[in-house]
């Protein structure tokens, strides 16, 4: 897979590849919680990415700028929680106790 990667990433210049998990360290941390990208759930949910079930903000009622800026976003971005250290997956469903900590103290 690494070999095919790095063959399309040379291939199709026109074209961002990235790799879930696996390119957290060459872009700094997950592009996730709308550093890069964010989840949208079926209910309007914000979440930081598909793979972590967290929200505190609903697009339908604030709008995708609103849910980019909640308290939760921002914490996770200030907390630079995206380059925390992890054994695979998803990093902040792996730190899930102190994700859910950031949702529970605003």
């Amino acid at each position: 897979m690494e070999r095919l990667l790095a063959e399309r990433r040379t291939t199709c210049d026109d074209i961002i590849f990235l790799s879930f998990p696996g390119d957290e360290k060459a872009l700094g941390g997950c592009l996730a919680s709308g550093r890069g990208f964010f989840h949208i759930g079926p209910d309007g949910s914000a979440e930081p990415c598909p793979f972590s079930p967290f929200s505190d903000s609903n697009v339908v009622s604030m709008g995708v700028r609103g849910a980019l800026q909640s308290p939760l976003f921002r914490k996770i971005r200030a907390a630079h929680a995206l380059g925390w250290e992890h054994t695979g997956g998803c990093t902040l469903f792996e730190h899930r106790e102190e994700i859910e900590q950031m949702i529970q103290n605003p």
